[in-house]
């Protein structure tokens, strides 16, 4: 069957927390389009243990909501009839079976550990730990161990290591091949001896140790480990001193993430016999539709996706594409993960009212205890969102190691975002955590918002039909929240930063003026289309313009305002955050209510009540009330 004849399409996508079935089909003018979707808690946990269960049960929520016959006894119904009931085919992306965990071996902690470290964290591979030959060499698995700093010695990691995998790394191609004879041998001595004939069907299986390191030391490794353990031999992450080359470790590390936890996923065989194409990775879709985006577009863009279990993200220009996955920071069986790595002071910064660490702490170990709950409260909301600040943040602090820049297009996926229960939410948690700084010619940051969790589903759909997959991701997927300006420079707070003219086509203007240190947003009183003038008064930059200069869209060239208008963070770059907890709070509660995420009311529920006013003694020779 040619991709252009499957018409009626079903797009599952199995997370963690919750799957979500999307019908796709042709409709008027011969497009494809989201036509329904519907949604299920993942079923992979006891007593329902069957991912299939949650898409048959989002497949029936379908059929009751489009009046369509999709299912025939228990079974999808394929392929479409000429009365519209079934489909033609149904592609799917599975995340639910978490993150495998990795322990890099490395010659040092720098270079080529650092390229190890970079190369799993583009996979749902996590790099828990990165032991070193100086501490290979402290603690020898057959010697007493030494003082590991509190840490369990680093041997006791990898007998404990299932599912997971090693992945050994040193050297350059060419150098000394000495300590990698060293590691290898250490790592040999570590690992259980081979199962007897008669006890491999009830023993563990190898431990699987993916080599990328110095071409020339792979005979050695495989003298040392081929015995021992499941040995996978991929090129050099770190060829030369000044080259990296993470793609052959990475696909190792898919496959490997491919054989120990996906397939283990109950009802994944299931999943991959009902798919008329591979069952892909979430963050694969994103890859390819943030590289679709920049080509499409001719922009440079910014994918981030935030999940319960997973953070990602994506730049794109022309050819370069790195991304960085996360498979262990999320906002909610990832939290206690963020709170590990970003440490309770970091995430307590974004809070608008005041909380001990204490407090802070103990609410993400209830979260993380309980990772479906879900936000009711705005305290809740709040300090969800905080976490999801700083998941972001390290997703793309990583992603600047690798050399992304600038961006005019950024596009938000995942529950953590798309959820929130503003739109103006997820602005502030991408303007806080991102911190674009708009500097582009055209001196605008457009932010999209993927509401029907359709990008990560992008890349399985593409496999079977990319003509569909191009029309879902540009008319369904993504919803314009808002252009943003960013004025940058240094201006007395309060003083005029920037004076803005919005000119509609019916001729009416609407005009702006936003001082220093506030974010505005900006709804577009005639239409949802306008020619924008913006005049920065003097030491204040847009775009590459120089201090002072004028900003404007192009004769006939119109922005657009999305779902909230235009916003304007005049903020500063990078924000700054006071010291002072009661200067911060306040800080942070008028941001959030400039921008339009909470109401001074709301924001005033949070507060602790301010404290009962002290009685006044009882004056001499006055018998005191309370003590008779």
């Amino acid at each position: 069957m040619a991709s252009n004849d499957y018409r009626a399409i079903l797009v599952a996508d199995c997370g963690v927390d919750s799957t979500r079935v999307t019908l796709v089909d042709v409709v008027e003018q011969n497009e494809y389009r989201l036509v329904a979707q519907s949604e299920a808690a993942t079923t992979v946990e006891p007593p329902v243990s069957n991912v299939t269960i949650a898409i048959q049960k989002a497949v029936g929520e379908l059929e009751r909501s489009t009046g369509r016959h999709l299912q025939e006894e228990g079974r999808l119904r394929i392929p479409q009839d000429r009365d519209g009931q079934g489909v033609d085919a149904f592609v799917a992306t599975c995340s639910a079976g978490g993150a495998l965990p990795i322990l890099v071996l490395a010659v040092t902690a720098d270079i080529t550990a650092v390229s190890a470290r970079r190369a799993a964290e583009g996979t749902y591979a996590v790099p828990f730990r990165i032991v070193t030959m100086e501490e290979v060499l402290k603690n020898p698995p057959l010697g007493a161990p030494a003082d590991a700093g509190g840490a369990a010695p680093w041997w006791r990691a990898v007998e404990t290591l299932y599912p997971g995998g090693v992945l050994l790394v040193g050297g350059v191609d060419g150098s000394n091949v000495a300590p990698l004879r060293t590691l290898a041998r250490a790592l040999a001595e570590a690992l259980p001896p081979q199962a007897a004939r008669l006890e491999q069907e009830v023993a563990r299986p190898a431990l699987p140790v993916i080599y990328a390191g110095n071409h020339e030391a792979q005979e050695i490794v495989r003298e040392e480990l081929a015995e021992r353990a499941d040995l996978r031999l991929v090129d050099n992450v770190r060829p030369a001193m000044h080259e990296e080359a993470l793609l052959p470790a990475r696909q190792e590390l898919t496959r490997l993430y491919e054989d120990l936890i996906q397939h283990n996923v109950p009802g994944y065989e299931e999943l991959s016999t009902l798919a008329h194409s591979p069952v892909q990775l979430p963050y694969m879709g994103l890859q390819l539709a943030a590289r679709f985006l920049a080509a499409h577009d001719q922009r440079e863009v910014l994918a981030v996706d935030l999940g319960s279990g997973a953070t990602a993200a994506v730049w794109a220009r022309g050819e370069m594409c790195p991304r960085v996955v996360l498979g262990h920071l999320g906002v909610g069986y990832g939290v206690a993960r963020v709170l590990a790595q970003r440490g309770v002071e970091r995430i307590r910064r974004w809070l608008p009212f005041p909380a001990a660490e204490a407090e802070v702490r103990e609410w993400m170990l209830n979260r993380a205890l309980r990772p479906r709950t879900v936000s009711t409260t705005v305290r809740d909301f709040l300090l969800q969102q905080a976490v999801a600040r700083e998941a972001l943040c390290a997703a793309v602090e990583k992603l600047q190691e690798q050399g992304s820049a600038g961006y005019e297009l950024v596009v938000a996926a995942g529950g953590g975002l798309v959820r929130a229960p503003r739109p103006a939410q997820a602005v502030m948690m991408l303007l806080d955590a991102l911190q674009p700084t708009g500097e582009t010619a055209a001196g605008i940051v457009e932010l999209y918002e993927d509401r029907y969790g359709l990008v990560p589903s992008v890349g399985a759909l593409a496999t079977l039909n990319p003509d569909a997959a191009a029309c879902v991701l540009l008319q369904d997927a993504l919803s314009l929240v808002g252009p943003c300006l960013i004025p940058r420079g240094r201006v007395r707070p309060g003083a005029l930063a920037v004076k803005i003219e919005l000119q509609f086509p019916n001729q009416l203007r609407q005009e702006i003026e936003v001082p220093w240190g506030q974010l505005v947003i900006v709804p577009f009183q005639w239409g949802n289309e306008a020619h924008l003038v913006v005049r920065p008064a003097r030491g204040v930059r847009l775009g590459l313009g120089r201090a002072g200069e004028l900003l404007s869209t192009t004769a006939g060239e119109m922005i657009r305002g999305g779902r909230v208008g235009l916003i304007v963070d005049a903020r500063g770059r990078p924000l700054e955050l006071p010291a002072d907890d009661g200067a911060r709070v306040a800080l942070l509660q008028a941001w959030l209510e400039q921008g339009g995420a909470y109401t001074e009311t709301e924001l005033a529920g949070v507060q602790p009540p301010p404290p009962p006013p002290a009685e006044a003694p009882a004056e001499p020779g006055e018998p005191d009330p309370a003590h008779p």
